[in-house]
């Protein structure tokens, strides 16, 4: 099977189901579960009758046949609205689901809040149902029982959910109005789907979603680092076929090709109305999930929260169940309730340290009052500081590549709030005659007197009956560096990464904010040559208080850490003994591109 030229790779290490702790038997059948029963110790009871027909077959186009699970409520005259929970993890929780359960506080998700009838990132069928909806839970291409290879999202994908919205429709119980519903890859499989435009696809709810491979996760910055689709998809999954060797193409093809472009969402083919939820401090989903939003153009309405928590507890707290309902509602039951006032664009502010602003309304992102202001770095001081530097004060920063940060700092006179894309413009040498480097770079915020000021992405007193105390066995374990609490748990600032010989810029989607590779050119350094670059960082919102400073790091390796244990560090190509020189000054102009918010009482 190939993209293009790309042979796509395949490998048969994932779980064999008979093999799988988690998978409980092919069993087509239909049952009722009754309203009031509880399903698992705690968890919550069901508000009313389900009726779940298990392992139901859906032939897709190509011949390839899928099994669903369908809930729905039971003894109901109405046809329903239908939500999909596109998933390879399994319709009946899998082992992720299981993790949860195993994981300290649950993630924040109290079993008292679910049913277990959800699947991993899914949304809960004993809610939904209660309020009118089927939900259908398939085991996609290649897990589990259903036939096929398992592949990455993909056009491939787009085409199944699309036969998958199609067959929905069509059934006796079916309102003919379909949507999607979940985080993670239950949301990165909506822009796929949605680009393929089905006629009975209705809306859609990206909650979290990367959408374009290489740029959000395998290659970003044109560094391979596919351990994350590596490694867990292969833990995480189970089934009787083959599975992408995500791992071995990104690896072996280091430049865009077609493979890479089938499995970019074309978000500006969507149409259909959209609820996007993104947060600023997911290591995966941040860009994908904002370049939806922005890029999907066509789009016959479309909506923005952005949340200060994590997306796993945030799609479960009742606020924004309640929120998502009245969308859904709004779209898939022509309900008239108001939903089409709702702000385009809700943000919540980051402030570590102090109270985070919650759902902040605006008309658009980015942001209409942003200032474009340069931060320059002076490498004499390790500063940054706003204006130019003074030509006469070149400098040169030179760092060991493999153990050493380069560190540039501001402070900030009064409250100052810097929301948006940032961008990072450098000039690098390689003082050791590499022809080509990784660099990496963050922002931090430190306190009046100099400590890391993180978020907290969990809140773990959610329903507690000790709040306070939990939230700080948390912390406590957190600066003890407990290994069961991992880099989900807090979360610092934006962070990019580049190789530079992958510099070439696309000039048609490249914005002063927003630096896209065309990575398509080799373009190594020379001997003692002195290249500008510039360097991708993530959206970030973010309040800085009077005396408060930002700090820019700067390195060779992976500063952010790694987002689950099981992750190795980011590989890089810069070998021992190299050293990374970043020069300032002058001509040469290295800054950090900041989105300034400006408030009456601001000062820079």
């Amino acid at each position: 099977m190939k993209a293009g030229d790309i042979e796509i790779k395949f490998t048969d290490t994932q779980d064999k189901c008979e093999n799988n702790h988690f998978y409980p038997g092919f069993k087509p059948g239909t049952e009722v579960l009754k309203g009031g029963t509880t399903l698992s110790e705690g968890s919550l009871a069901l508000p009313c009758d389900i009726l779940k027909e298990r392992d139901v077959p859906v032939k897709l186009r190509d011949g390839t046949t899928i099994y669903v699970d369908i809930l729905r409520p039971e003894g109901v005259a109405f046809k329903c609205p239908t939500l999909i929970s596109w998933s390879p993890f399994g319709k009946n929780g899998g082992l992720l689901r299981n993790a949860i359960s195993r994981a300290p506080w649950r993630r924040g998700i109290p079993q008292r809040s679910v049913s277990t009838l959800e699947v991993f990132e899914g949304q809960d069928p004993a809610y939904w149902c209660n309020h009118g909806y089927a939900m259908v839970h398939p085991d996609i291409r290649g897990t589990w029982r259903s036939e096929g290879n398992m592949m990455m999202n993909s056009e491939q994908e787009g085409r199944d959910g699309y036969d998958l919205v199609e067959w929905v429709a069509q059934q006796e119980w079916s309102n003919q109005r379909v949507s999607f519903a979940g985080n993670s890859w239950l949301s990165q499989s909506q822009w796929f789907i949605a680009a393929e435009n089905p006629p009975h696809l209705t809306c859609i709810a990206p909650y979290e979603g990367w959408n374009d491979m290489y740029n959000d996760t395998t290659n970003r910055g044109g560094i391979p680092d596919p351990g994350f689709q590596a490694i867990p998809m292969k833990k995480a999954c189970a089934g009787n076929q083959l599975i992408e060797d995500v791992g071995a193409v990104s690896r072996e093809h280091t430049m865009w090709n077609e493979y890479y472009e089938q499995r970019k969402a074309k978000v500006d083919k969507i149409t259909v109305p959209m609820y996007v939820t993104a947060s600023w401090t997911n290591f995966l989903h941040t860009r994908g999930t904002f370049r939806g939003f922005i890029e999907a153009t066509l789009s016959r309405g479309k909506w923005l929260r952005v949340h200060n928590s994590n997306e796993w507890p945030d799609i479960y707290y009742p606020q924004n169940v309640e929120d998502y309902r009245k969308f859904y509602d709004y779209y898939m039951k022509d309900e008239a309730n108001g939903w089409e006032f709702t702000p385009t664009v809700r943000l919540s502010i980051l402030n570590p340290g102090h109270k985070d602003i919650v759902n902040r309304p605006d008309t658009s992102f980015p942001l209409s009052t942003q200032q474009s202001i340069k931060m320059c770095l002076d490498a004499n001081s390790n500063s940054l500081s706003f204006g130019e530097v003074s030509p006469e004060k070149l400098g040169v920063q030179t760092f060991d590549a493999k153990n050493e940060i380069a560190t540039f700092t501001h402070t900030f006179s009064k409250r100052t709030e810097l929301t948006g894309f940032f961008a990072l413009k450098l000039f690098v040498s390689s003082p050791t005659g590499a022809e080509d480097i990784d660099i990496f770079c963050k922002t931090s915020k430190l306190s009046v007197t100099n400590e890391l000021l993180e978020s907290c992405c969990f809140d773990v007193g959610y329903l507690s009956p000790d709040p306070e105390k939990d939230r700080a066995e948390l912390y406590r374990k957190h600066k003890e560096k407990d290994p069961s609490i991992d880099g989900l748990w807090y979360a610092e600032g934006t962070t990019g990464r580049l190789r530079v010989s992958h510099r070439e810029l696309n000039d048609r989607l490249t914005t002063p904010h927003w630096p896209r590779y065309t990575h398509s050119n080799y373009q190594p350094m020379a001997h003692g040559e002195i290249v500008p670059v510039l360097v991708e960082l993530w959206p970030l919102g973010m309040i800085w208080e009077a005396g408060e400073k930002l700090q820019l790091s700067i390195a060779g390796f992976n500063l952010r850490p790694e987002g689950m244990a099981m992750l190795p560090p980011a590989p890089t190509l810069n070998a021992e003994g190299s050293k990374i020189a970043i020069h300032t000054g002058g001509e040469y102009d290295s800054h950090l591109l900041v989105p300034l918010i400006p408030e009456k009482d601001v000062a820079i």
